[in-house]
């Protein structure tokens, strides 16, 4: 069965078209993009929040 992060890999190399990782680097690729992937996420909620606030 494979991991959540090679899904998000997979689907991230498929969807925006990046160059897929060398051999043997897979594992550290997937857990790069799933990294930033959710860092992007977690920024866009933080400022959704803030200008929230801001707006109260």
């Amino acid at each position: 069965m494979k991991r959540l992060t090679d899904f998000v890999s997979e689907g991230f190399i498929w969807g925006v078209g990046i160059t897929r990782p060398r051999p043997g680097q897979e594992r550290v690729a997937a857990l790069y993009i799933t990294a930033t992937l959710a860092a992007a996420v977690l920024g866009a909620v933080a400022a959704f929040m803030f200008v929230l606030g801001r707006l109260q």
